[in-house]
């Protein structure tokens, strides 16, 4: 099998995985207490049952449930996303608005969290029982269990109230007109302590997964054979090694993507942060069926495409996967 036919294998795995994992969000998000009309009148105003109904018609919770999924799932392949019902504005506008800012807090923690944790485990792994190995699995068995909010909460507590050097939430300074590089860097500023605040937690575990996978790996007889062989140790720990310990590695980073766009939930709501996990967190609150339907299937769609892009980057790293 070359990797075009294996890559084909894959997206026909994942079309079916895409349609089924539609149809329980989309059940699930339908049959949840309370009603997007009525979030509408939150003020507690008496709504008149004719308006009511016409409302209801109008925006089509009138038909049946498959009739209704039919519709939006026609729709979503579109690229339209449906209307909100609370902010009177396309599903797409605000995840477009809010994309950004997530993407630059998680995506930002998860590149500094691997530029630390690769090399930090392999030193580990080689120096198995030393100091060094001995402290960072301590610290990073704390950083893994450690809850995200109390991580955040301490830090906020430390570098913002008691020392002052960092802002408390949001993404700019509220009130102050900047130019471009001042603005730049006061965004820098809010940016610094929920991206360090995700980087511990996913330094943490990618860490420990490198370390063991390292441990692992280092006892295997190719390895021997390359050392009496002549190879430098560098070169049989970087390129023999680390190369099959990535393995597990690439397989969890693309299934904890995921898991890394809802886990920006916590965080974003501790430090204010205006991205698509708060944006999860009110469209849920209000009811707002447009929005959870499409914050959540991005979500799935993002676990989808980094899972394929994860299986084509082990095949490449390890040929013996494609056949």
């Amino acid at each position: 099998m070359d990797l075009s036919s294996y890559i084909l294998k894959r997206l026909l795995i994942l079309i079916p995985t895409f349609f089924i994992s539609s149809i329980i969000i989309f059940t699930l998000v339908r049959v949840l207490p309370g009603d997007p009309i009525r979030h509408m009148y939150r003020a507690g105003a008496i709504m008149d049952p004719v308006v009511y109904e016409k409302l209801i018609a109008k925006f089509g919770l009138d038909k049946p449930l498959h009739v209704q999924y039919l519709i939006w799932m026609g729709r979503f392949l579109r690229g339209d996303l449906g209307f909100s019902f609370v902010n009177n504005q396309p599903v797409a506008t605000q995840i477009v608005m809010r994309a950004k800012l997530t993407a630059e807090l998680m995506l930002g923690s998860l590149f500094l969290s691997l530029s630390l944790a690769i090399p930090l485990g392999v030193v580990s792994a080689v120096k198995h029982n030393s100091i060094f190995d001995n402290i960072f699995t301590i610290l990073s068995t704390i950083g893994y269990c450690m809850p995200r909010f109390w991580m955040g909460l301490l830090f906020i507590y430390f570098f913002a109230v008691s020392l002052g050097w960092l802002p408390t939430f949001g993404v700019s300074t509220l009130g102050v007109k900047f130019n471009f590089f001042e603005g730049l860097l006061d965004h820098l500023k809010h940016l610094v302590l929920p991206m360090v605040t995700c980087m511990f937690n996913y330094l943490a575990y990618y860490f420990r997964m490198v370390r063991a996978s390292m441990l692992e790996v280092l006892h295997e007889q190719y390895l021997t054979t390359a050392r009496v062989k002549g190879v430098k140790e560098q070169m049989v720990i970087y390129k023999h090694a680390l190369r099959n310990a990535l393995l597990p590695v690439t397989t969890a980073l693309g299934m904890s993507m995921g898991f890394i766009l809802a886990g920006s939930v916590v965080i974003e709501t501790v430090f204010a942060w205006p991205g698509l996990g708060s944006y999860l967190v009110v469209t849920t609150i209000q009811r707002d069926y447009a929005g959870i339907l499409g914050i959540s299937m991005l979500i799935v769609t993002m676990v989808l495409v980094t899972n394929l892009i994860s299986d084509i980057a082990i095949a490449l790293i390890d040929p013996r996967i494609k056949y």
